[in-house]
């Protein structure tokens, strides 16, 4: 298994990240990240598919739409994968091939995160160039999914009235009680409003020994700490409850921000990496909330080698 993961690693061109020494594969971290997606999957498919269709506001593409987003962001991953070790003529299998990286997970991540009004083809497109692109470069020093949702938020902003609100939401006014935002109510990404399943899926992956729980610990309560700052002085509780659980913020601190290959790996790096990115997040979200989780987590991804390097002269 470790001969494994060497060689997957250096095929990625990834052989300086502490991973290496996991004893666990790309595929099965990827498969351990996706199945803690399941439930989150089918929450997301019944409130921006089943519940739109019944109420006659899709037709059966619009059903299976936010399924559609997942698998065509799997197989860009698997794609792109395949390509890239057939050009370079690796000696091995298909389906190592398909798991040669992180990039089958990257597209789930991306799908998940992107409003179900999204065009698919932006979304294709951008996807597979980004991926593509960080597989030439080898290295990749910034974190993938995170430009990949960032870029397909900025192309729909200017090509039509971006929004997270789904064809149900849109057509009524909702004034949304905590309990509500817990069982999904809230706005957000394909699958990622479910406040009750985010919570356990942070919960089940802060058990696996490969997930850099400090980073989303770390953001999560920095994040939440300054927005209710920020709403006790404003006197608005709406606003602390919203910037929260809407915008797919929670889902991007919990799956995004901790990547395996672009974020810090030290005990105290990966600390200090979440709180930054919990920081940052704040002030943008001031501005733009749409976009402020995805730039934090880029502008720390491109430092967290510098924040391990530091955090061990600061914190001896």
């Amino acid at each position: 298994m470790y001969a494994q993961l060497r060689l997957i690693l250096k095929v990625g061109g990834q052989m300086n990240n502490i991973y290496i020494r996991s004893k666990h594969s790309i595929k099965r971290i990827t498969l351990t990240f996706l199945v803690t997606l399941i439930p989150l999957i089918i929450a997301g498919f019944y409130k921006n598919g089943i519940k739109l269709y019944n109420e006659n506001l899709v037709d059966i593409y619009g059903l299976f739409k936010p399924l559609i987003f997942i698998l065509i962001g799997f197989f860009v991953g698997v794609i792109v994968n395949i390509l890239y070790l057939t050009f370079k003529k690796e000696k091995i299998n298909l389906l190592e091939k398909a798991f040669s990286s992180f990039h089958p997970l990257y597209g789930v991540l991306v799908g998940a995160s992107i409003s179900i009004n999204a065009n698919i083809y932006v979304f294709i497109i951008v996807t597979f160039i980004i991926f593509l692109i960080s597989k030439l470069f080898k290295e990749s020093k910034i974190n993938i999914p995170a430009l990949s949702i960032l870029l397909i938020i900025i192309i729909l902003k200017f090509t039509s009235n971006f929004t997270y609100l789904n064809p149900y939401e849109i057509s009524r006014t909702f004034d949304l009680t905590l309990l509500d935002y817990f069982i999904g109510r809230g706005t957000g990404g394909v699958i990622t409003s479910h406040g009750f399943l985010l919570i356990f899926s942070l919960l089940v992956l802060s058990t696996q020994k490969f997930y850099k729980k400090n980073i989303s610990y770390g953001s999560i309560i920095t994040f939440i700490s300054l927005i209710v700052i920020y709403g006790l002085y404003k006197e608005n509780s709406k606003f602390i409850l919203e910037s929260i659980f809407t915008n797919g913020i929670l889902f991007a601190f919990i799956y995004i921000a901790p990547s395996i290959i672009t974020s810090s790996y030290t005990k105290y790096g990966t600390l200090i990496y979440g709180i930054l990115v919990g920081i940052i997040t704040f002030v943008i979200y001031l501005f733009d909330p749409y976009i402020s989780v995805y730039i934090g987590i880029l502008i720390v991804s491109l430092f967290h080698k510098k924040l391990d390097k530091y955090s061990r002269k600061w914190l001896k």
